[in-house]
């Protein structure tokens, strides 16, 4: 089967908006992809390893349910480091099509020292475990050889941007557009990977579907209300760390007024 009919699953980044993986579904959905938009606990913000599990029950059921013989991701930012644990550490590497990632973190980032708070955040630091364990798998170059790697010069999340280079695959370096969250929603960078995926079908094709997360198995995607507004769901997710620390604080000092009174 050409890798133009393998549908594309779309694991969004740390911290990514919902309207972010749709802007991207529509671009592929134009090059004739059918796509999955995955949804990930706290926004991408969890233990990427979950995250992996729940990208892997998705990629089984599409073949499952639909008959895809092979399935095609695109990961960005963080996203990218999700699909590759699937594919590398979940059995995921048969199943793969092709892989298009952009601006994806694949030596870590030192930036993940500001997102503390966060299990992905400590997860991408570079020389992290999570990190150590992708790069030195014996499936990472094999899994490599069939992934686009696309970044930008000037990142300013992937920090250093070279972080971004993932060895044995297909790399782009770009020197614009600047900065990392305006390179994910780029017009050009999307259609390159799009080209990579689509990889020689017609020019002409028909637009791609859009395919729903499919329902079933333990792990439970979403931990908030899908009928709240998206700002404030954005709000309440980041703001809940905080909220847990403040919480812990506050029990401290009641328990140290309870033992001097």
């Amino acid at each position: 089967m050409p890798p133009g009919n393998h549908p594309v699953i779309i694991i969004p980044g740390y911290g990514a908006p919902s309207y972010q993986n749709d802007y991207i579904g529509r671009h592929l959905q134009a090059q004739g992809l059918d796509t999955l938009k995955i949804k990930l606990p706290w926004m991408a913000m969890g233990d990427m390893t979950r995250s992996a599990r729940i990208v892997a029950e998705q990629a089984t059921r599409l073949r499952e349910v639909h008959g895809f013989e092979k399935v095609s991701f695109f990961g960005y930012s963080l996203g990218g480091l999700i699909a590759r644990y699937y594919l590398q550490e979940l059995d995921g590497y048969p199943l793969l099509g092709r892989g298009a990632f952009v601006s994806v973190p694949n030596s870590g980032t030192y930036v993940g020292y500001l997102g503390f708070f966060s299990a992905a955040g400590r997860q991408v630091r570079p020389g992290s475990t999570l990190i150590r364990r992708l790069n030195e798998s014996p499936l990472a170059d094999s899994v490599a050889d069939r992934c686009l790697s696309v970044f930008v010069r000037w990142d300013g999340v992937v920090v250093p941007s070279n972080n971004a280079f993932l060895p044995n695959a297909y790399n782009v370096l770009r020197s614009r557009p600047f900065l990392h969250w305006r390179a994910l929603i780029d017009k050009d960078i999307i259609r390159y990977a799009a080209d990579f995926l689509v990889a020689g079908t017609s020019e002409d094709v028909a637009p791609g579907r859009d395919l729903p997360m499919l329902q079933g198995g333990d792990i439970v995607a979403i931990p908030f209300s899908e009928s709240a507004g998206r700002a404030g769901r954005a709000l309440r997710v980041a703001a809940s760390p905080f909220r847990s620390l403040a919480s812990r604080v506050g029990g401290i000092f009641r328990r140290q007024g309870q033992e001097k009174k």
